[in-house]
């Protein structure tokens, strides 16, 4: 990384995602100071239980406790998982405070006790030339492209990704470097990780904790439902016995699945998922006349993000706009809002949509 490197305590970096949600962007922490040894160090680390918040896009907002153990029970696995990875350190873009984050980017750095650079997804990749392991949002692929020179210096380099649909960058990058190593992780704040593959042209398979719900029928497509003992308990309640996620899965054995789709129309920006069908509704609402509509659409970027077309009337395009401030939280903005190319269109593309 450019200029001074600015070094924080692992012990202040714990103690500022757990009671602050921070993530100390700019700095490097190096994990091995907590002398980490084994899964009983681990826990004790961590309070009984961890909250995780939800930010409502898909539903009313919500907090899922995990805990202590079902915490370390996910950080285990995910470094037996990893065993060939063997980073020296890591690169950490995802936020601590969201799961991925925290498990990635705190609890599997201090289990390995390795030093984790936590850097935007402009800021330049380390130079050195050992194993790196880098905890990528969508928009890291961005950076890996325009670091297609550096990464062949790395010894070993592996990438993860979670959830979220692969932006176009990532096919170029493994391209121009076959030889990185790609972990997908398939999950959601509720269930923790559901399912693993390091190809993504190959189906996903449950992890080793995980079960189908019910038994399944390979080629009928259906919500997917599991069973965990990791599987978080809504604030205020008990710990479920089995959860549906909003994707749509294809079994194709006792263990394995394809990843189909979404259930509803759920976009997963940067991490993050949203409802579209409530965004249109909460924008049809503000403006009736601009008949506006979200269109889900592949991002070379983000991988996935929407746009929302409108009426030709270039008044309500405007007003459209504006709603669109003034409703949507930040993170939730279409990727653009444009007129439709004849009065036609919306309804047409409103029907498709629906």
């Amino acid at each position: 990384m450019a200029g001074e490197i600015v070094r924080q305590t692992p012990q202040d970096c714990l103690e500022g995602v757990l009671t602050r949600q921070e993530t100390p962007v700019g700095t490097t922490v190096d994990w091995a100071g907590l002398r980490v040894v084994d899964s009983t160090d681990l826990l004790a680390l961590l309070p009984a239980e961890v909250p995780f918040a939800t930010s409502g896009s898909t539903g009313s907002p919500a907090v899922w406790l995990r805990t202590r153990d079902q915490l370390v029970a996910e950080t285990v696995a995910l470094a037996r998982a990893l065993t060939a990875a063997e980073p020296d350190a890591l690169v950490v873009h995802a936020p601590l405070h969201h799961l991925y984050g925290m498990l990635f980017g705190a609890l599997l750095p201090a289990l390995l006790g390795r030093p984790a650079h936590y850097t935007r997804t402009v800021d330049p990749l380390p130079r050195s030339r050992g194993r790196l392991l880098v905890v990528a949002v969508p928009s890291s692929w961005w950076l890996l492209e325009r670091s297609a020179a550096q990464l062949g210096r790395y010894e070993r380099l592996v990438v993860t990704h979670s959830t979220g649909r692969l932006p176009s960058a990532a096919r170029r990058v493994r391209e121009l470097r076959p030889t990185m190593g790609l972990f997908e992780v398939h999950g959601s704040t509720e269930t923790g990780m559901v399912g693993l593959r390091e190809d993504d042209r190959h189906e996903w398979t449950l992890a080793p904790d995980v079960s189908f719900a019910e038994p399944p029928v390979p080629g009928r497509r259906e919500l997917l439902a599991v069973r965990s003992p990791r599987l978080a308990r809504p604030a205020g309640g008990g710990f479920p016995a089995r959860h549906v996620l909003d994707d749509v899965v294809e079994p194709t054995g006792d263990r394995t699945y394809r990843l189909v789709g979404r259930g509803g129309r759920i976009v997963n920006i940067n991490g993050r998922r949203a409802d579209l069908r409530a965004i249109e509704e909460s924008l049809r609402a503000a403006v009736p006349a601009a008949s506006p509509v979200c269109l889900l659409v592949d991002d070379p970027v983000r991988g996935e993000w929407y746009e929302v077309l409108t009426s030709g009337d270039p008044g309500a395009q405007q007003a459209v706009e504006e709603a669109a401030l003034r409703l949507l939280p930040r993170w939730q903005a279409p990727r653009v809002i444009r007129a439709a190319e004849s009065p036609q269109t919306v309804p047409a593309m409103r029907k498709e949509a629906h």
